[in-house]
């Protein structure tokens, strides 16, 4: 028979560190779209101007513009995830969309001088940078369970303190309070010791959302119709969602006792952050421009609110039992420095017939650092915090990213392709993530309108759990953003 034993833990209040090297990279990987003009070219705009957008990369771009202007960009993400189990048949599939605001500006434009500083222009508003939506699910039989990596943590310390104060309360706390955890014969147990490998049900729902949004605050100057320079100060704001929830049934009686289990976890991250931005175009001739920008790192200062929940079932010789736990809600203050950026660009336009454009980009995902302690002094979380980073600089390397575009008028229609290459951050994974966009637009002297739409597939996994199935990803991304705008 199973016997349980646990007891009520004082569910004390701790800074509980959850930041791992991929985390660093979700702020660092960015994809921005902003306008619709922006997003149809692929966002292929360091070399030409007056596009709100290139305040958050190439500011010098906001000298070329002759005259206000006030843009509005609404827009709509649809994803589509296909998720499958190791040796598992046909993926399970997620559809998820979602509204938001990319672009918000309006650009504030001076009068031509008679100097050689022909004018300055100062652009205000808000560009998207990254975007986090996405839902994923699965579900099937693999070998193995959560409890499997609680418990290699808990038996040591269950063995020093059978009450369990010692415990980890967001996971091996839970697992003791429910009766997932127990003693027998005077020793830590659990219902898979000895049969870790056995065969479950399980499934999986991930729901992810957020996005990264930057307010810049920009001044560009036009020098002699020649060199045009500008620099911008970002704050950008982030807001990250994750809500999990994980199930397993033993549905065809295979561990002793245990039937089923469910484990819930909420995190979420709020912060802000600071940065610089500066470039430069040079016109070489009327139908020739190079420019080239440096963003310096992005200073965030970050917080985290997580919890999470759990159930468990199981039938012994008293009949079934159903419990369940809640962690204590954890709040962790912290710092993340992101890389610098550097890129160069070039662009022919062909009378006023269109142009083509490119980009190339360079990061260094691996100079990403945490700072766990920037106001305390705790040994713990330093290790960690230089455990974490050794981490990023291990795993990660720079990468090429590269934007192609296009232009083509027609009277007062504008057509619009390009395609983006975002280099592989991971070290040794060769290759780019590629997207590819299309848009038209309608603009007269003092009104325009542009539809831009960007796909781009991405692959990956999921691991559940600490050495838990490894679960792989597809997914599909569509972006569709519509700017309005109005030349005053």
């Amino acid at each position: 028979m199973k016997h349980c034993m646990w007891a009520v833990l004082a569910l004390l209040a701790a800074n509980l560190s959850a930041q791992t090297a991929a985390d660093a990279i979700r702020y660092t990987y960015l994809n921005p779209a902003g306008t619709g003009r922006f997003l149809g070219v692929s966002g292929a705009f360091g070399a030409l101007g007056a596009e709100f957008t290139s305040t958050s990369l190439n500011p010098a771009g906001l000298a070329m513009y002759r005259s206000g202007e006030l843009v509005l960009s609404p827009a709509l993400r649809f994803v589509r995830t296909e998720a499958a189990l190791p040796g598992a048949g046909l993926p399970d599939v997620e559809r998820s969309s979602a509204f938001r605001f990319d672009n918000v500006g309006i650009v504030f434009h001076t009068p031509p001088r008679r100097s050689r500083w022909k004018t300055f222009n100062v652009g205000i508003g808000l560009n998207q940078l990254a975007n986090f939506n996405r839902d994923i699910y699965y579900s099937g039989y693999a070998p193995g369970s959560l409890l499997n990596s609680w418990f290699s943590e808990a038996r040591p310390l269950l063995q020093t303190n059978p009450n369990g104060d010692n415990l980890d309360p967001f996971t091996g706390a839970l697992a003791f309070r429910t009766g997932a955890f127990y003693f027998q014969n005077n020793q830590p147990s659990y219902d898979f010791e000895g049969n870790e490998n056995a065969e479950v049900r399980r499934t999986h729902a991930i729901a992810q959302s957020g996005r990264i949004n930057e307010m810049v605050f920009s001044l560009a100057g036009n020098y002699d119709e020649r060199l045009f320079v500008g620099a911008t100060f970002g704050m950008p704001f982030v807001r990250y969602r994750f809500e999990g929830d994980y199930a397993e049934i033993d549905a065809d009686d295979n561990v002793i006792y245990f039937d089923e289990l469910a484990f819930s976890e909420y995190y979420e991250t709020e912060g802000l952050g600071l940065n610089g931005k500066f470039g430069i175009i040079y016109r070489a001739s009327q139908a020739f421009r190079i420019g080239s920008y440096l963003h310096t790192p992005t200073w965030w200062r970050l917080t985290d609110n997580f919890n999470n929940a759990f159930l468990y079932q199981f039938t012994d010789g008293s009949g079934t039992n159903r419990n369940n736990a809640q962690s204590p809600d954890g709040i962790f203050d912290y710092r993340l420095v992101t890389p610098w950026r550097a890129g160069v660009s070039t662009a022919i336009l062909f009378d006023k017939k269109g142009f083509v454009s490119a980009d190339v980009e360079w990061v260094d995902y691996s100079g990403a650092r945490y700072n766990f302690t920037p106001r305390t002094a705790n040994i713990a979380l330093k290790e960690q915090e230089r455990q974490v980073n050794n981490q990023i600089r291990r795993r990660y390397e720079g990468a090429v990213n590269a934007r192609f575009g296009a232009e083509v008028v027609l009277s007062v229609f504008r057509l619009r392709g390009g395609v983006s290459l975002l280099g592989k951050p991971e070290r040794g994974e060769e290759g780019f993530n590629i997207g590819y966009s299309g848009g038209i637009g309608v603009r007269s002297r003092g009104f325009f309108l542009d539809l831009g739409v960007r796909t781009a597939a991405s692959a990956g996994t999921v691991v559940p759990y600490v050495n838990g199935p490894m679960v792989s990803t597809r997914g599909r991304f569509t972006d569709v953003v519509l700017s309005v705008g109005f030349k005053f």
